[in-house]
């Protein structure tokens, strides 16, 4: 892959805007989500409004005043200036010196009598200390003390309440997205050309399918929430703090820009090192396929140690990767907290110096620094949002190529019903990609309906490819094709393929009950069932199973024997009633016993079918209609087993080997 491979930026621009098509049909979700998030954000400014709010108004009293009018401690009042010049008269005369008793004793009593009414009607200050404690002020504030937690824990619980409906939409959104892009990868495997699946891993093509997408929709969806849980209480805050103090607001600003430009240089390598982490990824991938799938060769060439090397190298290159991407990502956050706090600190300090010089209180500094610090905490949560979103997009990159995948072509247009299946090859020509010779030259073979036709000769001569020609698998270089007088290009591929059975000598079974392999994509009839089950001489085995039909056969039918699997595969040819059936080295691993038993059974369907039989072991094709002996993609001979034998040719020579 090349340097502008990994840091270009259109080919992830144009990853983006194939993944918001697959976003866009659900985008209520997306919207109602963006909603409750905003509802969130606008009551972000109320905490530290809350909290100014409290050291200001909620440590000053209404009324401190001692002198009230209301009732003092004790139940007593305050007396009016009246009363207190009449105490202040009755205290002189009781000090009187002692001499005034000799005026006699009337006048004594009478004095006495004086001072002790004037006593019980008021004291002086002097006096009343010793007797009661001074009358206590009362105080009242600008709220209750109980209010303080109602408040708080309803603007939680709301908040709590709108992030949980914004991050459940969110995540509606996300899941049916996941299953778009699956849906549409899958859909690009099924029409693929046949020429892709030559280089296309199968591991590959599952990672691709089941595992990016979820993984790059989780990347955006938590890049997102970052961006709606972070990003609007952000802005909240900053139209507050522009509210407080709009000169040291625009201050903070300052330090946007050195941030811009970490972000740029931590996203460029990102972008290199998420690239070499996803393609390793993907050799490492495909190293476990390759050993789950050939573990028979594995372990027959006791080639453990050298797959242990071999995917050592490969989990090394991966472990190398993911941390050179992991240190890419982790250089943004502290880079940009140290841009964050330069800016920070600065803005602090004049909202100090100012708040000092303007002789304001302390709940607006409070406000003020509150609102700057959890507006800083959001910024900082935001200045890691854009390497999820790279590595997102990296990946996605990897799995949307899959979208590019060429369709196979289909430009037939006719359909053929009720085919008789009569077919002829007119100077067909074909040659691979990369081959240097033709794999079929100029062929000319006819293969007429409801006869039983084998295709024999030596490795390479050009018998697979007929079939891949006749299945619409690969195109013709030259010459023409035609099924009952149709050329097979003008047919649609899929009445095409209905009109053939194919058992292919690379048995390809389903993990699934015995059933659903052999009515494959089709209606299930268990007569039908039993009777292409006796005919591929498997019903008996079949029946000693513990559940019959619906045993499963585990992956690739491994459960069962080479013999059965290939007897299974028969069965399912045999169950599809097409006008044509192919069997391609159909009884190659079958003992004698079986492969006599499926002879007979095809024996039966001879003369009411087209019967393509390819063979290397050539006893199992004297009995066919017409041997055609091909060499070099061509045919060399033609004829049955006597009329061959008879001239002694190349099929006399092939017979005689054998024997």
């Amino acid at each position: 892959m090349s340097e502008t491979d990994y840091t270009g930026d259109e080919p992830l621009k144009l990853t983006a805007k194939r993944l918001w098509r697959f976003m866009k049909p659900h985008r209520w979700g997306l919207m109602l989500s963006v909603v409750a998030f905003v509802l969130v954000a606008a009551t972000e400014p109320l905490i530290p409004k809350l909290l100014g709010y409290a050291l200001g108004e909620g440590f000053q009293s209404k009324s401190a005043s001692a002198s009230s009018s209301l009732p003092a401690l004790g139940g007593e009042a305050t007396l009016p200036a009246a009363t207190t010049s009449t105490a202040t008269a009755a205290a002189s005369v009781a000090e009187a010196p002692a001499a005034s008793a000799a005026s006699g004793t009337a006048q004594t009593a009478a004095t006495a009598s004086i001072a002790g009414a004037s006593a019980s009607t008021a004291t002086t200050p002097a006096a009343s200390a010793p007797a009661a404690a001074p009358a206590k002020p009362t105080v009242e504030y600008s709220f209750p003390v109980w209010m303080v937690p109602i408040v708080l824990i309803g603007l939680f619980g709301l908040r709590g309440l709108f992030s949980f409906c914004g991050q459940y939409m969110l995540n509606w959104t996300i899941s049916r997205t996941v299953m778009d892009i699956r849906a549409a990868l899958l859909q690009v495997l099924l029409k693929a050309d046949a020429r892709v699946y030559t280089s296309l891993q199968p591991a590959t093509a599952v990672t691709k399918v089941v595992n990016d997408p979820q993984q790059v929709v989780t990347l955006i969806a938590g890049a997102l929430v970052t961006v709606l849980r972070d990003g609007l209480p952000a802005l909240a805050l900053m139209g507050y703090l522009f509210v407080l103090n709009w000169q040291l607001t625009l201050l903070s600003m300052i330090t946007v820009p050195g941030l811009a430009f970490v972000v740029r240089k931590v996203n460029k390598r990102v972008r290199k090192m998420g690239s070499w982490a996803y393609d390793a990824q993907l050799r490492l991938v495909s190293v476990v396929e390759d050993v789950t799938r050939a573990w028979r060769v594995v372990r027959s060439f006791d080639a453990a140690d050298y797959e242990r090397k071999r995917f050592a190298e490969r989990a090394r290159e991966v472990q190398r990767s993911a941390l050179k991407t992991a240190a890419a990502n982790a250089m943004a956050q502290p880079l940009s907290q140290l841009m964050a706090s330069v800016g920070i600190s600065i803005i602090v300090s004049l909202a100090l110096l100012q708040s000092r010089q303007n002789q304001t209180g302390v709940g607006e500094f409070a406000s003020f620094v509150t609102a700057l610090l959890f507006m800083s905490s959001r910024l900082r949560h935001l200045s890691d949002v854009m390497q999820p979103i790279t590595n997102a997009l990296v990946v996605a990159r990897g799995c949307m190529g899959m979208l590019d995948t060429p369709a196979e072509p289909d430009t037939g247009t006719k359909e053929l019903h009720g085919a008789r299946g009569d077919i002829a090859l007119e100077r067909v020509t074909l040659r691979y990609p990369g081959a240097s010779r033709d794999a079929l030259a100029a062929l000319d073979m006819r293969i007429p309906a409801g006869r039983t036709t084998a295709l024999v000769g030596s490795s390479g001569a050009g018998k697979t490819s007929v079939v891949n020609l006749l299945m619409g698998f690969e195109r013709p270089d030259g010459g023409r094709i035609t099924l009952d007088g149709v050329a097979i290009d003008e047919l649609t591929k899929a009445n095409l393929r209905r009109q053939f059975a194919v058992v292919s000598q690379d048995i390809v079974l389903f993990d699934a009950s015995v059933a659903d392999n052999i009515a494959y994509a089709q209606e299930r009839d268990d007569a039908k069932l039993e009777q292409v089950l006796r005919a591929a001489a498997l019903w008996d085995f079949v029946q000693s199973l513990p559940e019959g039909l619906d045993s499963s056969i585990g992956a690739n039918g491994s459960k069962l024997s080479g013999g059965q699997r290939q007897r299974l595969a028969i069965a399912r040819a045999l169950y599809k009633d097409a006008p044509v059936w192919i069997f391609d080295e159909a009884t190659s691993a079958l003992d004698t016993e079986s492969e006599r038993a499926v002879q007979q059974a095809l024996e039966h369907w001879q003369g009411r079918k087209t019967l393509i039989v390819i063979a290397h072991r050539l006893s199992t094709i004297r009995r066919a209609d017409c041997i055609q002996v091909l060499a070099d993609g061509q045919v060399v001979e033609s004829g049955n087993h006597d009329e061959l034998m008879a001239r002694d040719g190349a099929y006399a020579g092939m017979v005689k080997v054998q024997h």
